[in-house]
């Protein structure tokens, strides 16, 4: 397992010492043989922090989300509330048994040293029983679904939690893992999140101010107890590290900085539509089959101009699962191919990779541009389910570590980004973080 730890870069105007002080740090794992050492652990890094990841190929369109919400995060709280819904296909011909676990996790993602029976009630190991074959479709598939938490296991404490979910029984397998998170709602944070007051940053980035109200919550010394992290659209090393309070109220933290919490902008997501396999929509330019697939040929991209900001509508880079006329898309929307071209007259010095949710965020072969100096252009074709798809083009320069932004996708303190955040307190003397509360909020509304 590759890990390439790195700091996003943003338009050439700001400050880039100063962006990379606050630390927003993008971690990147690629797919490649691993090592002995984390032979059992493929999902951990190696600083211990575990990952979402798709192990399986022939495992596809994971999905983790608030009951009657797909497009919400994955946030349940510890007493009473509605379920989280983890939805996702088998491709393969073997119809395994899936298993699951759940591993209890401190605030920056590394295992707890809590056992299962501090933190589960029920069994700690089950089944995902619920399976149903794809209908009237050209790819064959079976559609699993489970409900957390269930009559089989319940959460007894907060915080952050890992979802394995492995083959046949045998957790040295594990097919995918997914993150979510159990909150105890007992603050209230009050956010905003808007163009930053320093002039450096106004053209290309977003600052993310919050106020914790904890009445009720006795914290002692927030600085040692307490722990701040705040994500940007839902990608888990797109965030904000253990943030202090600026200042310090009675019942009240609030963190409002104008460097320490600082985000590159970006730019919209582009998007494209599979749901009718008969008529282009939007951004497809053409449909063909070639059995047993559709293929679904996008319009040619191009680099944005990193000067100008387009507002268009998306959904931060996630997916939603549609077809035209279908009554349970879960089952009967097909698999089709997805073709991407990126026109460029020669190649970038280094790697362009597809990302979003349709990649699941992982940079590895499945998501890594070809340049085809024939067509003069990148391209890639991908296997997806039939839907809604946000995704961007992200830039590796050879020899670094560092994405740059803006070199194909620009980035503006204007986009429409989502933030959320998380508020995490450890008094002194226990063993886990508690996640206390959460919130979500818009940039430039």
């Amino acid at each position: 397992m590759l890990k390439i730890h790195m700091i996003l870069t943003v338009n050439p105007e700001c400050d880039i010492m100063k962006i990379a002080s606050v630390l927003i740090t993008y971690i990147i794992l690629m797919q490649v043989s691993f090592t002995p050492a984390l032979s059992q652990q493929p999902y951990s890094d190696d600083h211990g922090e575990v990952r979402e990841m798709v192990l399986d190929h022939s495992v596809k369109t994971v999905q983790l989300y608030r009951e009657g919400w797909p497009l919400s995060y994955p946030v349940v709280k510890l007493s009473g509330d509605v379920p989280l819904v983890l939805e996702f296909d088998d491709l393969s011909e073997d119809q395994p048994r899936f298993m699951y676990r759940m591993l209890h996790c401190n605030a920056d993602w590394t295992p707890s040293d809590l056992s299962e029976q501090e933190y589960l009630e029920g069994y700690p190991e089950n089944e995902i029983r619920k399976s149903t074959p794809s209908f009237n479709t050209y790819t064959t598939y079976l559609h699993y679904e489970l409900q957390i938490p269930n009559e089989d296991i319940r959460f007894m404490l907060s915080g952050n939690y890992l979802l394995l979910v492995y083959r046949d029984g045998n957790p040295d397998d594990v097919v995918f893992t997914r993150r979510f998170m159990v909150t105890e709602a007992k603050v209230n944070i009050e956010a905003s999140a808007h163009i930053p007051v320093l002039n450096q940053y106004k053209g290309c980035c977003q600052e993310v101010d919050f106020t914790v109200n904890h009445s009720g919550v006795t914290i002692d010394d927030p600085f040692s107890e307490t722990m701040a992290l705040v994500y940007q659209n839902g990608l888990w090393d797109l965030r904000l590290d253990a943030l202090q309070p600026y200042m310090v109220n009675p019942g009240q933290l609030v963190y409002d900085y104008q460097e320490e919490n600082i985000f590159p902008g970006g730019n919209e997501f582009r998007f494209f539509d599979t749901k009718n396999t008969r008529t282009p929509t939007y951004y497809v330019e053409r449909i063909d089959f070639v059995a047993p697939f559709f293929h679904f040929r996008l319009k040619p991209d191009t680099p944005r101009s990193p000067h100008s900001y387009f507002s268009q509508e998306d959904i931060n880079g996630r997916f939603a699962i549609e077809a035209e006329g279908s009554h349970n898309p879960g089952v009967d929307a097909d698999y089709v191919f997805v073709h991407f071209r990126l026109d460029m007259p020669l190649p970038l010095d280094g790697t362009v990779y597809l990302a979003g949710g349709l990649t699941n965020w992982q940079f590895d072969e499945l998501s890594r541009m070809e340049y085809k100096p024939e067509e003069q252009a990148y391209m890639l074709s991908l296997l997806l389910k039939q839907g809604v798809y946000n995704y961007r083009y992200l830039f590796l320069p050879s020899f670094d570590e560092q994405f740059v932004v803006p070199e194909i996708e620009g980035s503006h303190s204007e986009t429409g980004n989502e933030y959320l955040i998380l508020f995490y307190h450890r008094p002194p003397g226990t063993r886990y973080d508690r996640l206390l509360g959460h919130q979500i909020v818009h940039s430039n509304q």
